[in-house]
């Protein structure tokens, strides 16, 4: 199961790099200490592409229109597909404690688990929409995806990354990503904006019903900062991570 609480932290960093950074540092700070996960709700002021970890550059980014408008190219250290963050995307990032079992049952039902907890809290957020999972990791509200999800698991910690479109500019979306070459059957062929649409909810809202689905009434952690500062300089500021792929 699940934990049933955990630590909230709404600190935002000035660069989305740097916020990138700070997910992995907590995810190793969790995973070596003993107490409970945390629920971290971000969002950038500033528009970014954001690779999974294993994304290929050329065959999701547009890199040339990135260059154009000096937008920057980056890499998560979880999977999943290529996003573009920026004003009016919620995110959220949790660090949950995994058990031996959840191991035994892999990664797809954890996913599930997680993704139907946060269904029920948006569904009692707005009961005349009714939100879906759909593909592995989207989340839908009739057939369009308004939110993707992604994971990396340590030994007693999982990040769970995800986000909510819902009031973001949708057509910088086909400016600056490529279709996917793989696509959830779901999609049937549709273009980016056939495809995805804003979950119709406001910022505060979302910020309360992710504190509520996932009781998250402990303070912050004392945040590893120093260890941002050294993961920005040495990998999420570099081409080297970025474009790697």
């Amino acid at each position: 199961m699940l934990p049933s609480n955990c630590h909230y932290s709404d600190t935002i960093l000035p660069t989305p790099a740097e916020n990138l950074a700070l997910d992995e540092s907590l995810l190793y700070q969790i995973n070596e200490q003993n107490y409970a996960g945390c629920l971290r709700i971000w969002e950038v002021d500033q528009y970014s592409v954001v690779l999974g970890s294993s994304n290929q550059v050329a065959a999701n980014v547009n890199l040339a229109a990135c260059k154009q408008d000096q937008i920057p190219v980056l890499r998560r250290c979880t999977g999943g597909g290529t996003v573009l963050l920026g004003p009016g995307c919620f995110i959220y990032s949790l660090f949950l404690r995994i058990t031996a079992d959840q191991h035994l049952i892999g990664i797809e039902a954890t996913t599930q688990e997680i993704l139907n907890r946060i269904c029920v809290g948006l569904n009692l957020l707005k009961p005349d929409l009714k939100v879906e999972l759909q593909g592995i990791s989207d989340l839908t509200v009739q057939g369009r995806k308004f939110s993707g999800n992604s994971q990396r698991w340590l030994t007693t910690t999982l990040l769970h990354h995800g986000t909510i479109l819902y009031d973001f500019d949708l057509d910088r979306i086909p400016r600056y990503l490529i279709s996917p070459e793989r696509e959830p059957e779901y999609r049937s062929g549709r273009d980016h904006l056939e495809f995805v649409v804003n979950y119709p909810s406001s910022l505060p809202e979302l910020k309360q019903a992710f504190v509520e689905t996932w009781n998250a009434t402990e303070e912050e952690p004392v945040l590893p900062i120093e260890n941002v500062n050294q993961l920005v300089t040495e990998k999420y500021a570099t081409e080297k991570w970025n474009l790697r792929r």
